[in-house]
């Protein structure tokens, strides 16, 4: 299999370059389907430069360029050296939060916003949670693990954040919906990047009442979502993840998104 471009009688001058860098072009299309359609995994490499030249009927500048492309998108990290090679990235949630968040900062999005969507639709993913037919083996034990990593980190302030976190961050992994997990996946990590900026503040604002009063929510969601109450879980996932958000939107809310 060959990769090019019809030839031109009589090229302008500069029509070389444009048409060898279509050729990487396509090159990077192909590999980059390649890699999207798992073909090669995450953490594996792609074939030896040289390898793919003769694969796809170009020399090798042309297989630099398209690796160039493919590193510059992220999904390849290029070693050099006899142990070298094209090392794989499959994109994740947090490639597309980096991009999200670029695009928010770009246009000064502010925080109250980004806490607006995640307000409306990560309690739509806890009521997915509620409407799996296999919860009770799939969803709950896991919350419940979160759940009792947090009950052990009452009394560490930033350990609990943590698990909290990821509490939130296990409602949207677990819902079932492939769109949801990657879109809200994206916020979610997006929120957290944000939330690290006040952190520090919120751990001073807190005490170990409060923390144990977002465990009991949190096991009241669970038990809820074990019951598939999927009504329930959405009013009740949307009045704790408000409460949450009022303390940074109180003195962040008008803070332009940064990535």
């Amino acid at each position: 299999m060959t990769v090019g471009l019809p030839a031109r009688a009589g090229p302008p001058a500069g029509a070389d370059a444009v048409r060898h860098h279509s050729v990487a072009d396509a090159v990077a299309a192909r590999l980059r389907t390649r890699i999207l359609d798992g073909a090669v995994p995450d953490g594996g490499t792609l074939p030896k430069q040289d390898d793919l030249a003769v694969e796809f009927g170009v020399g090798r500048t042309t297989v630099r360029q398209a690796f160039r492309i493919l590193e510059t998108e992220g999904l390849i990290t290029v070693r050099r050296g006899n142990a070298g090679g094209a090392v794989v990235h499959v994109p994740q949630p947090a490639d597309a939060a980096h991009m999200f968040g670029m695009v928010m900062h770009a246009r000064q999005v502010e925080l109250a916003d980004l806490a607006g969507a995640l307000r409306q639709l990560e309690p739509v993913c806890a009521a997915l949670c509620a409407a799996r037919g296999d919860r009770a083996t799939e969803v709950v034990p896991q919350l419940r693990d979160v759940h009792g990593r947090m009950a052990a980190a009452l009394d560490d302030g930033g350990a609990y954040l943590r698990e909290n976190r990821a509490f939130h961050e296990a409602l949207v992994a677990l819902c079932g919906n492939a769109t949801m997990q990657i879109l809200l996946g994206a916020v979610e990590v997006l929120w957290a990047r944000q939330e690290q900026a006040w952190a520090g503040a919120a751990l001073a604002g807190t005490d170990r009442g409060a923390r144990a009063a977002g465990l009991r929510v949190h096991g009241k969601l669970i038990d809820l979502i074990e019951s598939g109450d999927e009504v329930e879980v959405f009013t009740a996932a949307s009045r704790h993840i408000a409460g949450a958000q009022e303390y940074p939107l109180r003195d962040h809310g008008a803070r332009p998104v940064r990535v």
